[in-house]
């Protein structure tokens, strides 16, 4: 087992102070000249959201999570988000910590972030994961799926869910559900208020899936196999739009199965980065 170091920091711009941290190995420090990970939280989620991932991906990458504008640590005063702007605070923080490119994983609102880098800055990116996530690569099927989901009232919406565990971004209904983990996730998102009626903004980015094959840059799809968002059968659809593509269905896990399913997310991921890399 690696010792990991943590640093945390922030990077300053369009009036906006931007959170990251960077995971590394403690004793080779600034040497640790391993690839990078790039982790992207999803909408009410922070950096914090991928404790079960960055201590495990830590033993064979550095890993780099961070805040995007408006969520966790980071500052909204300027109320822009749009995903060209995330982008571009990514790519400041990058710039920060001397990395040049990196693999990029984009969990739900994240994703849309990691195609605007892509669009912005194709050569710093060595590989791509969408994890539930459009990510800007729409079809007639999920933008369907995603209007029904918002009338539905959204992620703030009155679906019957538990008082206790119980969210529109988790499967509520396994038996060998464990209550407390799931509230955990409630837990997480309640340190900061998210602009989650601002998120119009950022769907209004798209990309081509053939955009995807012009630059050649290795792609995975995560999905969860009950996620209530965009479901991983309209997932797998958008995926299989791209010539060169991976794909992998998460069983007993809604649309955050990074959180539900950790051990098979992470492997799902570590995979893929295993043969790309």
């Amino acid at each position: 087992m690696r010792d990991l170091e943590l640093l945390t920091g922030r990077v300053s711009r369009e009036g906006e102070d931007i959170y990251w941290e960077l995971v590394r190995d403690a004793e080779e420090g600034k040497s640790d000249n391993r690839p990078v990970v790039v982790l992207s939280h999803g909408a009410g989620g922070s950096h914090a959201v991928w404790y079960q991932q960055v201590p495990q991906i830590g033993e064979r990458y550095r890993v780099v999570t961070w805040d995007s504008r408006g969520f966790g640590n980071s500052t909204n005063n300027t109320g822009q988000l749009a995903p060209q702007r995330a982008a571009n605070d990514l790519a400041a923080i990058l710039d920060e910590l001397e990395i040049s490119e990196a693999h990029l994983v984009g969990q739900s609102m994240g994703g849309w972030h990691v195609s605007a880098f892509i669009t912005l800055f194709s050569d710093r990116v060595l590989s791509v994961t969408y994890a539930d996530t459009v990510g800007g690569l729409w079809t007639d099927d999920l933008r369907g799926a995603y209007n029904e989901f918002r009338a539905a009232g959204g992620l703030q919406g009155t679906r019957e869910l538990p008082l206790v565990g119980g969210h529109s971004a988790l499967w509520t209904a396994g038996a060998g559900r464990d209550v407390a983990h799931a509230f955990l996730y409630q837990a997480l998102g309640s340190f900061h208020s998210p602009p989650l009626d601002r998120l119009a903004e950022v769907l209004e980015f798209t990309i081509d899936h053939s955009d995807l094959d012009d630059l050649n840059i290795p792609v995975l799809f995560i999905a969860g196999e009950y996620d209530q968002i965009f479901p991983a059968a309209m997932l797998r659809d958008s995926a299989d739009r791209i010539s060169e593509v991976k794909f992998v269905e998460i069983p007993d896990a809604g649309h955050s199965p990074y959180f539900e399913q950790p051990e098979a997310w992470n492997l799902a991921l570590l995979e893929f980065l295993a043969v790309v890399n």
